[in-house]
């Protein structure tokens, strides 16, 4: 929860205005801020990695990013490859699910702020 709400601003930027290395960054304080366990978050670190992918007019960051796991040996032996190409498409495929979830929650929120306001005032002129 804290990686998204730190990281949906910025990805609903246009994609041509992001760079790499500032989602990493995001990414990272995130990580921080949600592991409490200080021995295994540089392991944490080391493996997850924000990537982006070719993107085309009119994408924004939603569209292109992607939480790239990087592995090395003797895991390696395990996920090889192809086991990682499947993880990023059911990332890309879970990761748009999360996007309608974040959509839809800002709407819920939008509508009980307006609802409250209405009632607000239609209780002053009642």
């Amino acid at each position: 929860l804290i990686v998204l709400l730190l990281v949906s601003p910025s990805l609903s930027r246009p994609a041509n205005t992001l760079y790499r290395h500032n989602l990493t960054s995001t990414l990272e304080t995130a990580i921080r801020g949600s592991t409490q366990y200080s021995d295994t978050l540089d392991n944490i670190l080391g493996r997850l990695d924000a990537r982006m992918l070719d993107f085309e007019q009119g994408q924004v960051g939603w569209d292109v990013f992607l939480l790239e796991y990087k592995v090395d040996a003797p895991i390696s032996t395990v996920i090889d490859p192809a086991s990682l190409d499947g993880y990023r498409s059911m990332f890309k495929h879970l990761w748009e699910i999360k996007r309608i979830e974040y959509a839809l929650n800002e709407c819920w929120r939008t509508l009980m702020t307006k609802t409250r306001l209405l009632k607000r005032g239609s209780g002053a002129f009642s």
